[in-house]
């Protein structure tokens, strides 16, 4: 029997363990860099092959992201964050043991991508389930687990490689990411039905800036929907420009003679930034709609990248600065990314649905460090990589415009009427 207590308080409960799931699995990902240079350092492998894990596990997401949706559909998000926190704690301790480029590719680059997503399809699906009316702040809230991922496990997993080793520390991490999801997996909640929500609860209705047509849909209806490719493409662009960025900003900088403790405190504030963009982008979706507070986000972030590009040397500094500023923008955006379909697609498929749109991340994910490095091989400098972040971002936003666009219910033809 289901035991819902007060309805409305819970689903924050729901959020914040989101956003704590969310925090511990990006923070798997962001800080990768720390045991990459860690692996280098013990293998003869080369940089494009020890990289190639990173992108192996982007890549895999791509085809367990709908999986993941499936299950939670069948399963709930209780046993599928389970099941992922577990996979990708194992995971992470089976990586510090790897002797081959074969095991650090199976470990790494799949087994971690089957348990991240487990993890994150599951425990954002659940929110949008949980908040209609408030959809875009919930999200806000749990997008904000991402930087503070990084944020949090820098220097937790800093510390851990410089007194343990890296093997031992990722087995002291990946003990860390399984053990604290299982344990919070097991607060998460089934939403309540329309009926079992109270009278005049206002998450019964969405706000009137994203409205949906009210139309059930399927997966199979779903896929040959155009909004739903809109959301992927929307999803994919993000991440491209997104990775391109993250991924070669601290390269740029230090390049252009920027001590490197300067650059690490400047990112930091950009993290700090981005989770503020994620917490009122958020707010603004559910008052203004998603689409706007998506194209404004966008043109920050667009601006912020022609400040990085305009960067040449420290007397430079506030360029930089209003780059790192501009994680605002990012962030804006990052919330709208589930939130915009979840207003779309609402329904019992849900989860299938998010996850194949999900899937467009794994793909942006893929392509984005590595397209920036290879136009930087290509010319010289990160100029030509800077210009295709700015239009991926700007794409991104064109597909957000239609996949967020108004739509009112379908009107039976007279035929249609007849028959």
């Amino acid at each position: 029997m289901r035991d819902m207590g007060e309805p409305g308080s819970y689903g924050w409960i729901v959020v914040g363990v989101s956003t704590a799931v969310n925090a511990l699995t990006w923070g798997a990902r962001s800080t990768f860099a720390l045991f990459y240079v860690a692996i280098l350092g013990e293998f003869a492998w080369g940089r494009g092959p020890t990289a190639l894990g990173y992108s192996l596990s982007w890549l895999c997401f791509i085809l367990f992201a709908p999986l993941a949706g499936w299950l939670y559909d069948r399963r709930g998000a209780r046993t599928v964050v389970t099941i992922g926190g577990l996979v990708l704690g194992v995971a992470l301790a089976l990586t510090g043991r790897v002797t081959s480029l074969t095991q650090y590719y199976l470990c790494f680059g799949i087994l971690s991508a089957a348990g991240m997503a487990c993890i994150l399809v599951p425990s954002t699906t659940i929110v949008t389930r949980w908040f209609i009316r408030s959809r875009g702040t919930a999200m806000g809230v749990v997008s904000a687990g991402n930087p503070a991922g990084a944020v949090a496990f820098y220097p937790v997993n800093a510390w851990l490689i410089a007194t343990l080793g890296w093997r031992t520390a990722l087995a002291t991490f990946g003990g860390i990411v399984a053990a604290g999801t299982v344990a919070l997996a097991l607060r998460y909640r089934d939403p309540p039905t329309h009926e079992e929500r109270p009278p005049g609860d206002p998450e019964t209705t969405l706000p009137p800036s994203a409205r949906s047509s009210g139309e059930e849909w399927t997966l199979r209806r779903a896929l040959r929907s155009t909004r739903l490719w809109a959301a992927f493409t929307m999803t994919a662009l993000g991440v491209i420009g997104y990775q391109i960025m993250a991924t070669h900003q601290v390269a740029h900088a230090v390049d252009r003679g920027f001590p490197q403790s300067t650059v690490v405190w400047l990112f930091a504030f950009g993290a700090g930034c981005m989770m503020a963009g994620n917490l009122l982008g958020g707010w603004l979706s559910d008052h203004f709609g998603r689409g706007w507070v998506f194209a404004v986000g966008s043109i920050v972030a667009i601006v912020g990248i022609g400040c990085l590009a305009l960067t040449r040397g420290p007397h430079d500094l506030p360029f930089l600065l209003l780059y790192t500023a501009s994680g605002f923008g990012f962030g804006m955006r990052i919330a709208q990314l589930s939130t915009i379909p979840a207003d779309v697609f609402s329904g019992p498929h849900l989860g299938a649905i998010l996850g194949v749109i999900q899937a467009g991340g794994g793909l942006g994910g893929a392509i984005g460090p590595f397209l920036g490095g290879w136009l930087f091989d290509v010319t010289g400098g990160y100029g030509l990589a800077f210009v295709a972040a700015g239009i991926a971002v700007a794409g991104s936003a064109v597909a957000a415009w239609f996949a967020a666009r108004p739509r009112s219910p379908r009107r039976p033809t007279p035929l249609a009427t007849l028959q």
